[in-house]
C-alpha cells in the first residue's frame, strides 16, 4: 500500500505528501521573505488556510450526493476529502490580496506554491505501487468456514480492521450501510488477529449486520498487502486488480469515488 509511518505515527500517502509540501511551503516562504524582507509569512497562513477551505468546500460539491443525507460529515475533515484544482483556486485568490497590499510578498508565496506541488507530485510517484491483485488466500467466516478472496468476477472493498482500533470502530458503521446500499459490489471486513468471541461481541454491541465479516487471525492480509495501520481500506475491480486504496479512517464520499473507479461508473 501507499502508507508510511513515522515512529507511532502512520500516514497514508496522500496525506503524507501534502504535510511534505506544507511544510517545504512555509520554509521556502519563511526564507524569501526575510531575504526580501516583506511579510509573506503572514500570507503564508492565510494562503494554506484558503487552500483546505477552498479544497474541501470543491470535494463536498464535487460529491454532494453523498454528503445530502449527511451534511455535517463535511465537517469531518480528519476524514480526508479534498480537491486540490479548488484549493488552487482558493491560494491564487491570496496571491492576487497579495499582489495588491503587497507585492514584495508575492514573489515568496509563489515559490512556495511552486515547491510545495513539486514536492507534492515526488512524494506521490515515489509512494506509488506497481500493480496489486487481490490476494488469492482462504481465510475464515465467523461461523468458522472457510471464505475465498480471490475470484468473485466483482467488485470488491476489503477492509481490513480491529475492534480495538477507534477509527475501525468509527467508520464500520457508514460501511456496513454503504454495503447493504450499494448492489454488485462485495464487501469484505477482515479482521485482524481477533477471535469470533470479540468480534460478535464488537457487532451485537453496535448493532451491526455480520454479513461480509470474516476473520484473519494470523494477519496475513496485512503482510501480503504492506499494510502498517489499520483501519487499511482497498478497493479492486472484477478482475481482482487494485485500483485504490486508503490507510486510516475513510469517508462516505471518498469510498464511493473508489468503488466508482473500480465499477467504472
Amino acid at each position: 500500500m501507499n502508507a508510511i509511518s513515522i515512529g507511532p505515527l502512520v500516514f497514508d500517502g496522500a496525506r503524507f505528501a501534502a504535510v511534505v509540501g506544507l511544510l517545504l511551503f512555509f520554509a521556502v516562504t519563511e526564507i524569501m521573505a526575510r531575504l526580501q524582507k516583506s511579510d509573506a509569512a503572514r500570507w503564508a497562513g492565510v494562503a494554506v488556510l484558503a487552500w483546505i477551505a477552498a479544497a474541501r468546500v470543491g470535494f463536498v460539491a464535487a460529491n454532494w450526493p453523498a454528503f445530502a443525507a449527511h451534511p455535517l460529515d463535511a465537517l469531518k475533515l480528519w476524514q480526508g476529502g479534498f480537491l486540490p484544482t479548488a484549493g488552487w483556486a482558493g491560494g491564487a485568490a491570496v496571491l492576487l490580496a497579495a499582489w495588491r497590499r503587497e507585492r514584495a510578498a508575492l514573489v515568496p508565496l509563489a515559490l512556495g506554491g511552486v515547491v510545495a506541488l513539486i514536492a507534492y507530485q515526488a512524494v506521490t510517484v515515489t509512494l506509488t505501487r506497481p500493480a496489486v491483485m487481490i490476494p488469492d488466500m482462504q481465510l475464515i467466516a465467523l461461523d468458522g468456514s472457510g471464505v475465498q478472496l480471490a475470484g468473485r468476477d466483482r467488485a470488491v472493498v476489503l477492509n481490513l480492521w480491529a475492534t480495538w482500533c477507534p477509527p475501525c470502530r468509527r467508520e464500520m458503521p457508514m460501511m456496513t450501510e454503504l454495503a447493504a446500499n450499494t448492489p454488485g459490489v462485495d464487501f469484505v471486513f477482515a479482521n485482524q488477529g481477533e477471535d469470533a468471541g470479540q468480534v460478535l461481541a464488537f457487532l451485537e454491541a453496535e448493532g451491526l449486520p455480520a454479513e461480509g465479516m470474516i476473520r484473519d487471525p494470523r494477519n496475513r492480509l496485512m503482510a501480503e498487502l504492506d499494510a502498517i495501520g489499520l483501519p487499511a481500506t482497498l478497493v479492486f475491480d472484477a478482475k481482482g486488480r487494485m485500483v485504490a486504496a486508503h490507510t486510516g479512517e475513510i469517508s462516505r464520499a471518498a469510498l464511493t469515488r473508489m468503488i466508482a473507479q473500480a465499477t467504472g461508473e
